[in-house]
This record gives structure tokens, C-alpha cells and sequence, in this order.
């Protein structure tokens, strides 16, 4: 079990989104913990080049690596792997709504079968060289055994818990059940992190009256990084123009195209300019892209 001294700020996994460029950045704007986006165990038994490059890490915080998949023989081979030393956590996932994650019995899918996901659970927190965090859901297909599931993953020796509190058929629609954050606070004994809709430092007070260990933010942080300095109540180490400059330029080390650069960064621009003059008609500009001259261009008129 890991105690954390003090309440942690945690960028949450994204999958197509948190980067590392987009990982080291927030951890810039105080972020003291980031996730990798969601990684397939299968992908890294094939050598997926692809997905070793989701593992490339340079941020200066608690680093955490995301894991999906269920087969016991790859997380024993895969986690023998030496760039692991890079991170302090490997982080199992067993909440992810996405249909084709749990038609795959992955995702949300663990929760409906808890002898199962304790056989993985153990054999994860076993084969890893780092300590072991699960991140899940209130429940699926109407069984909310969130409190069920947790005190399992406790039994199995995982270090902390994150939960994202609606159920596998929310998705991200609705409020998430704040009460359910506290009953799963009382009733385990390692630290829970809160996972959905934290925006504002009254979310996070709340957070931090009821118990838990930290907060996981996600969607607020989208074209937004400031949101960490936001609510650490400090003073954002630079601007976003600068902050954009910084995230195109250190992604240029990662894509070996121009036309996979682009396509991949058109997204995060249309985030980072949501919340400017014009905006609507920055966004179609930015749809119809295809260099990165014309990206280039864009952020110099900021």
C-alpha cells in the first residue's frame, strides 16, 4: 500500500490525448501525477513499435503507466521489460466504457466477473516491478459492486485505488455520484482518487474533506494544462501561445510524417483555441488544415 504525504493532482489517462508531450507539460503547470493513455499488453507482447512509443516519458512527476488486456502469460512477459524503470506506478484499468475495449471482456468487462479480475489483479501486482493501482467504475449492466470490486483489488495488494463514479453505461453523460466517493473512502484502507468531473477548487476541497487521496482530472484539463496551476492557486509558468509552440515542437520528435503530425495535433489545437475571440471560426479553419506551415501560421497571430 502507498501512503501519499500529500493530496495529489493527477493528469488523468486519455487515450489519443495525453501524449507526453501533453504529460510533461501539465506536470509543468503542477501536476504531480500523469497517466499514459490506456495501453494494450497484447500490443506490447507484439513489440508494437506504436505502442512503445506511448511509453516514451519525460515528464518530472509521478509517472504512471496504464495497462488494459487480461492475459496473464503477457503481463508476466511484458512487465520483465526494462522501461518500466521509467515510471513509479503501472496503473490496470477496469473502467473504460468504449465498446470495443469491453466486447474484448476488457475495460468496464473486468467487473462483471471479480474471480477473474482477481486472477489478473494478483498476477499483475505480482509480475510488476513497480506498485500496482486500479482504476474502475461504479459498475456494469446494472451491478454497481464498486465497493465489491475495490475491497478485492485491496486484498490483492494494489497500492491505490481510482474511481470514476458512474457506471459503464453512463459513459460520460450525467453526474458522477459524489456520495459513492466517500462510502469507498470508509470502506478501504488504501488511498482512493477521485476520477470525473473536477473542475473547480470547491470540487477538489470536497475531495479533500471526504478523504481521498487526490483527484484525477481529464476532460478540464483539454487544451487547458492551467487548470493544475489553477487550482494549486499558483502562477502558470507560461502562456498559451507558448504552451502550444512547446506541445507542436516536442511532438515533432514523435511523428515521422508531416500528414500524421498534423492530423494527430488538429485536435489539440481546436482544444487550445475554444476559449478564444473567434473561436468558432478558428475551428474551421483549423478542420481544414493539411500543412504545418498553416498551423504555424495560426499560433504566430495569437
Amino acid at each position: 500500500m502507498r501512503k501519499f504525504k500529500k493530496f495529489i493532482y493527477a493528469l488523468a489517462p486519455m487515450a489519443g490525448v495525453t501524449d507526453f508531450a501533453f504529460r510533461k507539460i501539465c506536470a509543468d503547470f503542477g501536476a504531480d501525477m500523469v497517466v499514459t493513455e490506456m495501453v494494450s499488453i497484447k500490443a506490447l507482447d507484439y513489440k508494437s513499435i506504436k505502442t512503445n512509443n506511448l511509453l516514451r516519458e519525460e515528464s518530472n512527476a509521478l509517472r504512471v503507466c496504464q495497462f488494459f488486456g487480461h492475459d496473464v502469460a503477457s503481463i508476466n512477459r511484458v512487465l520483465k521489460n526494462e522501461i518500466f524503470k521509467n515510471f513509479d506506478f503501472i496503473d490496470f484499468n477496469c473502467g473504460c466504457p468504449a465498446p470495443k475495449i469491453v466486447k474484448n471482456a476488457d475495460g468496464s468487462a473486468m467487473m462483471k466477473n471479480l474471480d477473474r479480475a482477481r486472477e489478473i489483479i494478483s498476477a499483475l501486482v505480482k509480475a510488476s516491478p513497480k506498485p500496482v493501482s486500479v482504476k474502475f467504475r461504479l459498475g456494469i449492466d446494472g451491478n454497481q459492486n464498486y465497493i465489491e470490486f475495490a475491497k478485492m483489488c485491496e486484498e490483492c495488494g494494489v497500492s491505490f485505488l481510482t474511481l470514476h463514479a458512474r457506471t459503464r453505461e453512463q459513459g460520460y453523460a450525467g453526474e458522477v455520484d459524489k456520495a459513492a466517493y466517500k462510502k469507498l473512502v470508509n470502506s478501504v484502507n488504501v488511498p482512493v482518487f477521485w476520477s470525473g468531473d473536477i473542475k473547480t477548487k470547491q470540487d477538489v476541497e470536497f475531495a479533500k474533506q471526504i478523504g481521498c487521496a487526490g483527484v484525477m482530472i481529464g476532460r478540464a484539463a483539454l487544451g487547458n494544462p492551467e487548470i493544475f496551476s489553477t487550482l494549486k492557486g499558483k502562477k502558470p509558468p507560461y502562456s498559451k501561445k507558448q504552451t502550444i509552440i512547446n506541445h507542436l515542437d516536442m511532438l515533432k520528435t514523435l511523428f515521422k510524417t508531416e500528414r500524421t503530425l498534423v492530423a494527430y495535433f488538429k485536435k489539440h489545437l481546436m482544444w487550445y483555441v475554444r476559449s478564444t475571440k473567434n473561436a468558432t471560426l478558428i475551428k474551421q479553419k483549423i478542420l481544414e488544415f493539411t500543412t504545418l506551415k498553416q498551423i504555424e501560421d495560426l499560433i504566430e497571430e495569437m
